[in-house]
């Protein structure tokens, strides 16, 4: 019997749930954003501009979908790293706490967990958001950040943690998070100029300290300064629904039906996942590497010597306690799963 991970007969929407546009400090307006990812094959963005929650579903139409969603900072008071130079800005040794909130309601932009004095971000220097908010005053302390989940899960949204790396997020950091969603363990704009925001191991880290129910998620972060598309098409998170309508899609990632996957044009795709007879068996689109990441020091891989193949199964053994899959491509590019749990799948 076959036991799917990921959904079958569905379809798959391409998603970029990391966004900025002119409505805080990105270059293109929300309606050129729309066009150029619809472009390369994307059906949904997240407009995720800073510390502002907009209504964008004018954009929608039957093959494009605006996920109402804000993204929110909480900055150190005092840098954590001395200053090696006298050219080394404050801002530049503080950590931060970067979160995406995605709401369950496209028309909801009362920001939970949001003071009137953070709402800053305007569209050419003018407010443009409805300004209503709980009056929380966020800070940078785990309380702080456990309180501002608390009170957006409560208000109906997802919470994501964003580029744990450029943020000099340390394990102490993260650990103790309560009630996230997902980790972003590809923003891709700061890949693209640190070479340092692929952080899968960091997700690892995450799921090991106790937080079994988090996801993993890819996005963008696209600000397309200068009106490049340099920073765009990186960093993709594939949903599976019935139909590209907001609440099968809300539904979708709030379930987990989804992976992401890296890669500008033609990135590696997971066609079916699923347990039978105790192996796990995996089609995608052409790869030369698999792996099966276990919840410990497990491991396994598939490969045959760089050819690229399309089917792989693992044996799944109750030591791994949960497992992840990786599907790599001959470009280097990977598509991710989130973790499973070994006892939900496993027959005795």
């Amino acid at each position: 019997m076959k036991k799917y991970l990921l959904p079958e007969n569905v379809n798959w929407y391409r998603a970029n749930m990391h966004c900025h546009t002119t409505c805080s400090d990105g270059t293109l307006t929300p309606e050129e954003v729309k066009e150029a990812y619809k472009n390369m094959g994307y059906s949904i963005v997240a407009y995720t501009d800073h510390e502002i929650l907009l209504d964008h579903s004018d954009l929608n139409d039957e093959d494009f979908l605006a996920i109402t969603s804000s993204e929110y900072s909480m900055n150190e008071a005092v840098p954590s790293f001395p200053k090696l130079s006298e050219g080394m800005y404050d801002w530049q040794r503080k950590k931060v706490y970067h979160m995406n909130i995605f709401s369950s309601d496209p028309h909801n932009v009362f920001q939970p967990a949001a003071h009137e004095d953070s709402i800053k971000w305007a569209e050419n220097g003018k407010y443009v958001g409805t300004g209503k908010c709980d009056g929380y005053v966020r800070q940078y302390s785990k309380e702080s950040i456990n309180e501002v989940i608390r009170r957006c899960n409560e208000a109906g949204f997802l919470v994501q943690l964003n580029h744990p790396n450029w943020s000099l997020n340390e394990k102490e950091d993260y650990t103790g998070i309560e009630g996230l969603w997902s980790l972003e363990i590809l923003n891709y704009a700061t890949e693209c100029i640190s070479g340092a925001e692929y952080c899968p191991y960091i997700y690892d880290e995450m799921v090991r300290s106790g937080m079994h129910d988090l996801f993993c998620s890819m996005g963008d972060d696209n600000h397309n300064r200068g009106r490049s598309l340099g920073h765009s098409f990186g960093g993709s998170t594939i949903i599976g629904a019935k139909e590209l309508k907001y609440d099968q899609i809300f539904s979708a990632l709030k379930n987990g039906e989804f992976y992401c996957t890296s890669g500008r044009e033609n990135p590696p795709m997971i066609k079916a996942l699923y347990v039978e007879d105790n192996m796990v068996k995996i089609d995608f689109t052409p790869a030369v590497k698999v792996f099966l990441t276990g919840y410990c020091r497990s491991f396994r891989f598939v490969d045959h010597e760089n050819e690229e193949f399309t089917h792989a199964e693992f044996p799944l053994w109750e030591s791994d306690v949960m497992f992840r899959i990786t599907v790599r491509d001959k470009y280097g590019n990977n598509a991710h799963t989130h973790f499973y749990k070994v006892s939900d799948y496993l027959e005795k």
